[in-house]
C-alpha cells in the first residue's frame, strides 16, 4: 500500500472516532472511544516518525516541515498521555479531548494540504518508493508502541531500537487495563 494512502486512511479513521466521541453521552463510552483514539494515534505517530518522516526528510533539501510535524507529534503525545490517565468523569476530560482533537486536525490539515508534507513526499519520492515505504509501515504496525510515550526519542535509530520492547510493555499494560475494567463491573454485582 502507498505510504500516503495508509497515513491518510489513518487520519479518516481517527476523524470518525472524533465524531463518535462528540455523539457519546456516557463517560464509559467516551473512555472507550478515547482509548481507541490513543491507540490509533500512538501507532500512527510511531510509523510516521520511524519510517515516513525519515524517508521524506532524506530526499528533501529543506526539512523544516518534517521537524515541525515531529514537534506536533510530541504535543499530541503529551495530550494523549494525559487523557490516558484522566478519568472520563473529570470535569476537564471533554475539554482536554477537544483541544487534542483540534491540534490533531490542524496537523492533518498541514500534512494533507496542497503544499503539505504529503504533496512534498509525492514530489521527492516515486510511486515505487512510496509503495515500498507503505509496505514497511504496514508491517511495523504490530511492533510499534500502542500507547503515547512523549519522552521517548522521536527519531531513528533510538525510536526503532526502543519500539519493540516498549510495544510489548504497552500490550501488557493494555491487557491489564482490559482485565481490570472487565472485573470491576463483575465485582459490583
Amino acid at each position: 500500500m502507498n505510504a500516503i494512502s495508509l497515513l491518510t486512511q489513518d487520519h479518516r479513521n481517527v476523524e470518525q472516532l472524533f465524531n463518535r466521541f462528540e455523539a457519546a453521552d456516557r463517560p464509559e463510552d467516551k473512555r472507550a472511544i478515547t482509548d481507541k483514539v490513543i491507540e490509533q494515534l500512538s501507532v500512527h505517530a510511531e510509523i510516521e516518525e520511524q519510517f515516513f518522516y525519515p524517508a521524506v526528510a532524506a530526499k528533501m533539501e529543506e526539512r523544516g516541515e518534517v521537524l515541525e510535524a515531529v514537534e506536533e507529534h510530541h504535543l499530541a503525545k503529551l495530550a494523549l498521555w494525559e487523557l490516558e490517565r484522566l478519568p472520563a468523569t473529570a470535569s476537564n476530560f471533554d475539554a482536554k479531548f477537544t483541544v487534542m482533537k483540534e491540534n490533531i486536525l490542524h496537523h492533518v490539515g498541514e500534512e494533507e494540504g496542497a503544499d503539505g508534507l504529503f504533496q512534498q513526499a509525492r514530489t521527492v519520492m516515486n510511486a515505487t518508493e512510496l509503495d515500498e515505504l507503505g509496505d514497511r509501515m504496514e508491517r511495523a504496525r504490530s511492533s510499534v508502541p500502542h500507547r503515547p510515550h512523549p519522552l521517548a526519542p522521536p527519531t531513528p535509530p533510538l525510536n526503532r531500537l526502543l519500539g519493540i520492547p516498549v510495544s510489548i510493555l504497552d500490550r501488557v499494560v493494555n491487557t491489564g487495563k482490559g482485565v481490570a475494567r472487565a472485573a470491576v463491573p463483575m465485582l459490583r454485582r
